[in-house]
């Protein structure tokens, strides 16, 4: 009787281990793990934005955004995620694409307003060259004489939450009828190139289909 006692204590707390094991994973993984809205920038740090309020999906395009401690900031759109199929299901033949800006931002009623001063885009044949960092298009642009370029605010709503969006007339908050993204504390990357020269960098030109797409764009 004593044994079986003893046998019928050591499964309850077997299983009372199990279960605060369990517990416990979980609230660390809601903690640690599981991607939140920001309610505080920090320089120095990357975050991340997906398309309106969502974390992105590994393969859906999303945006990096870092501050600087000199007043600097880097804007990052990586559209190079999606299957190939992806980039032709709007009836349109599109290509993989990631955009890098650098400029300088302003700190004004709690947002940030950001303006870019130097620009780089590369493009890619197709997702299989993605992997092997082969470009066939790059080109950079200076933004400091362009007028047009208004550029973007991070914009603190009355939730606490972070979004960056294009700017409302009197620059106070995001307009809602183009892009925006809700911003959030875990990105799967943790460094942004940066210049646009280290952008550059990291990748190496594909002559071949360089010349095929001058070829396509010549026809």
């Amino acid at each position: 009787m004593k044994k079986a006692n003893n046998i019928k204590r050591k499964v309850i707390i077997s299983s009372c281990l199990i279960v605060f094991v369990i517990v416990v994973s979980i609230v660390l993984k809601l903690t640690f793990f599981v991607p939140k809205p920001i309610t505080e920038i920090k320089k120095n740090k990357v975050y991340i934005g997906g398309s309106g309020l969502e974390y992105p999906e590994t393969d859906q395009s999303r945006f990096y955004i870092e501050f600087k401690d000199d007043g600097t900031y880097i804007l990052m759109h990586d559209d190079s995620r999606r299957s190939q199929y992806g980039y032709w299901e709007d009836g349109s033949v599109g290509v993989p694409v990631i955009e890098c800006y650098f400029g300088k931002y302003e700190r004004k009623n709690g947002n940030f307003l950001i303006k870019p001063a130097r620009g780089c885009i590369v493009e890619f044949k197709d997702t299989a060259s993605v992997d092997k960092n082969l470009i066939n298009f790059y080109k950079e642009k200076n933004y400091e004489k362009d007028f047009r370029a208004v550029g973007d605010i991070v914009c603190k709503l009355k939730n606490g939450q972070y979004m960056l969006g294009a700017p409302t007339e009197d620059k106070k908050s995001y307009r809602k009828d183009v892009y925006y993204y809700l911003l959030y504390n875990k990105p799967d990357i943790k460094k942004l190139p940066s210049s646009v020269e280290e952008f550059r960098k990291q990748y190496k030109m594909d002559k071949k289909a360089e010349q095929e797409r001058l070829a396509e764009q010549s026809q």
